[in-house]
């Protein structure tokens, strides 16, 4: 699979999982969080270190 069909997945997929613990009311901790009220559940670079690693299962050969 090619990175930018990945990406795109995978950012599906944490939509998916931002709604789930928005429904839980659960926020991921993060260094990178202010205390905005508008921050995502998953914010900063955990969202991205979360993206690249299904990024990076997605791009794996064999995988996907």
């Amino acid at each position: 699979m090619k990175e930018e069909q990945a990406r795109r997945i995978a950012i599906q997929i944490l939509d998916e999982f931002e709604e789930t613990l928005v429904g839980k009311g659960v926020k991921i901790p993060s260094k990178d969080r202010k205390g905005r009220e508008e921050e995502a559940c998953i914010y900063g670079c955990e969202y991205y270190e979360l993206e690249g690693t299904i990024v990076d299962i997605l791009t794996t050969p064999g995988v996907s």
